[in-house]
């Protein structure tokens, strides 16, 4: 196979991947673009360029509610677009495709480690899968009376591959239907979640995640949301047109995510550090854009 074919294979598995979170997606599609590279040597300088910038392109479109995937395309068409010298651009793209995938591990421990020391408690509820949150427990899980409270995370089911791997790696999990959370919500210590984005209309996470928030807000219960700098958008679009349909085409489970209000939460623990939504920097004018995203922004 050349590889544009291997791009071309790799972008149509990332796009149709609707069970996994946005970090670990991230890191697939940083891992795929450094392995076709490996795996292609040889291959034509110009093709390289064309086959990485149509990759690019392919997983905007396919998994555009993801704010680390825009910033991680955004980032590589910038780079291609930067690289006058095709000779030197596949040596470029392998060291930038590597440096995000080390960077999001790194980002992951560190946001746990900050987690640790901000979140008190033994009992947490969960909803949707997410690496944050899978790294965070798996740290902490020798806490006194620990239990991890998840929700199914219908209708994607996420929840169910992640009260799997939280069992696996030893962390007393209890997979619960979306309709029992409330029969748990009181006894918990405070209600964790993942984030496919944050942008300036709030967090962008799996559909649920707000009427779960409002409910934890009425007992009293925080709600934290852990998040690598990478899912960071700062535009609404096209995150949001792909999250809040049109009306007159919605259908029942066909949107998986939708927008929760900053100020729902407690705090936002990312790899630099706990803060809070509004403490965030959405800087627009300090963000440079590839042409390719201007024409999804329409900016």
């Amino acid at each position: 196979m050349s590889i544009s074919k291997d791009l071309n294979v790799y972008a149509k598995t990332i796009s149709e991947d609707m069970e996994h979170g946005a970090s670990h997606i991230l890191k697939v599609a940083a891992g795929s673009l450094h392995t076709a590279l490996l795996k292609n040597p040889k291959a034509d300088p110009v093709e390289v360029r064309g086959a990485a910038k149509e990759y690019a392109i392919r997983m905007i479109h396919g998994q555009r509610q993801m704010a680390c995937v825009l910033n991680f395309c955004n980032n590589l068409l910038l780079a291609i677009d930067g690289t006058k010298d095709d000779a030197s651009l596949p040596k470029e793209l392998r060291d930038y495709s590597l440096k995000v995938s080390n960077g999001s591990t790194d980002a992951l421990s560190k946001i746990a480690v900050h987690s640790d020391e901000a979140i008190s408690g033994s009992v947490f509820m969960t909803h949707s899968r997410s690496s944050t949150l899978f790294t965070f427990l798996t740290r902490i899980k020798g806490r006194k009376d620990f239990i991890v409270f998840t929700t199914t995370s219908r209708p994607g089911s996420e929840g169910k591959l992640l009260s799997g791997e939280l069992s696996v790696a030893g962390v007393r999990s209890v997979l619960i239907e979306d309709s029992e959370a409330m029969m748990h919500m009181a006894g918990v210590s405070a209600l964790l979640v993942g984030a496919d984005a944050i942008i300036p209309g709030g967090v962008v996470n799996k559909a649920g995640t707000h009427m779960l928030a409002l409910a934890a807000r009425e007992l009293g219960i925080p709600v934290y949301c852990l998040a690598e700098r990478m899912k960071i958008w700062p535009f609404d679009e096209p995150i949001l047109s792909n999250v809040r349909p049109e009306p007159h085409k919605a259908r029942i489970g066909e949107t998986l995510f939708e927008v929760i209000p900053g100020s729902l939460f407690e705090m936002i623990v990312l790899e630099t550090g706990p803060t809070t939504f509004s403490s965030i920097s959405l800087d627009r004018k300090e963000f440079d854009i590839a042409p390719e995203i201007r024409n999804l922004l329409k900016i």
